[in-house]
């Protein structure tokens, strides 16, 4: 009996240690350049954002002027060497926020978008230097729509899927 119970409370515990551990929710990774090398960036349960350097710590990401709340997706890219990485989080209320390196996170704007959008899945890139940073997301309807900075998200045609 007394060696039952000492095995329960062996459990117990580790289970109260697990409870508290941080999962990771999100994950995503990126070439930041030929010198630099990959980098991952990770959501953990609790929402912090950390980055990650082979060869080095992870380094837990700033969070200023991210709004509380679930991030249920994340981007990252390599913009270009001058201006680095960028980070892109859709929140649980849809809204698009991104971040560059010692900058605060700003709002992106879903103008063009339907009312009632619903973001199932996203991704966030760096088309060219001339043409900069897009954004695709597919939407609860099937829809799948672009973005480009400075302009209202667009419809991409579905022309030649299966229906």
């Amino acid at each position: 009996m007394k060696k039952t119970l000492i095995i329960l409370i062996g459990l117990l515990i580790l289970v109260t240690i697990n409870a508290d551990a941080q999962k990771i929710k999100l994950f995503t990774s990126y070439e930041k350049n030929i010198e630099n090398g990959s980098r991952y960036v990770v959501v953990l349960s609790d929402n912090t954002i950390w980055w990650y350097a082979p060869g080095a710590e992870w380094k837990q990401n700033l969070k200023d002027g991210l709004p509380a709340g679930n991030i249920k997706f994340l981007s990252a890219f390599e913009k270009n060497i001058e201006d680095g990485t960028r980070y892109v989080v859709v929140m649980e209320d849809n809204s698009i926020w991104w971040y560059a390196p010692n900058q605060a996170w700003k709002k992106t704007s879903t103008e063009g978008l339907p009312a009632g959008y619903s973001i199932i899945q996203f991704q966030a890139y760096e088309k060219n230097l001339e043409d900069g940073t897009r954004y695709v997301a597919v939407l609860a309807d099937g829809s799948i729509w672009w973005y480009a900075p400075n302009q209202a998200w667009k419809k991409t045609a579905l022309d030649g899927l299966p229906k």
